[in-house]
């Protein structure tokens, strides 16, 4: 997306000061794309039961 021929304002802000709306795009995609990383699941879906091996975050209530 440029502007540069409808808004001749916006092409001399982007050759004094950078193209700020690219690299914000291109910094939330590659932000979104380190999370799917993080975030996407390991393994086979569980149904939000814990590993059989993993150890509870809290005792049971009783």
């Amino acid at each position: 997306m440029t502007y540069g021929g409808s808004a001749p304002i916006y092409a001399q802000l982007v050759r004094e000061r950078g193209d700020i709306p690219a690299e914000v795009r291109d910094t939330a995609e590659r932000t979104l794309r380190e999370l799917d990383r993080v975030i996407a699941p390991k393994g086979p879906y569980r149904g939000g039961q814990p590993d059989p091996g993993q150890r509870p975050l809290m005792p049971p209530l009783r």
